[in-house]
């Protein structure tokens, strides 16, 4: 193997493994990489499809974690409209057209928004809800807040 080549292999471990301990939800292994370069193991992404389709587990899809909200945008991953004036909200692995009861741990206000986009990623945040639905939470002037998340309809 190159020199070039073993910078690379060496390289792409050091960004999956630092991915891995971001909290980015992945389902993530620590990467090795053998002397010859090529890597051990790779990290496996929960499926995301525009049908929405997820492996059914049983559980309850109840999180707690930081909320934002954003503005900005022109079309959803699930190709609609960006309206920042519905009660609408990005997810990373949760069907479009899921109902979310989101609510706002610091003040107790609650809002029921749509799953019709993918996101946050920044680690840390579990759900980026749209303008409209930040403004009901209360959370708009600090665009953060810590939220937990409850599943009403998949």
């Amino acid at each position: 193997m190159t020199r070039l080549g073993l910078i690379f292999a060496w390289l792409l471990a050091l960004i999956v493994t630092a991915h891995a301990g971001s909290g980015s939800g992945w389902n993530a292994e620590v990467v090795a990489v053998n002397t010859n370069g090529a890597a051990k193991s790779r990290p496996q992404r929960p499926p995301v499809t525009t049908t929405g389709a997820l492996p059914t587990t049983g559980k309850r899809h109840d999180l707690d974690g930081i909320g934002s909200y954003y503005w900005q945008g022109e079309t959803t991953a699930s190709g609609e409209p960006f309206r920042p004036g519905g009660m609408t909200a990005a997810h990373k692995t949760l069907p479009f057209g899921s109902h979310v009861k989101v609510t706002n741990l610091g003040n107790g206000k609650s809002a029921v928004v749509r799953i019709n986009d993918r996101g946050p990623f920044v680690p840390g945040r579990v759900i980026d809800v749209s303008e409209a639905a930040a403004e009901v939470l209360g959370m708009k002037g600090r665009g953060l807040a810590p939220v937990r998340i409850e599943v009403v309809e998949r």
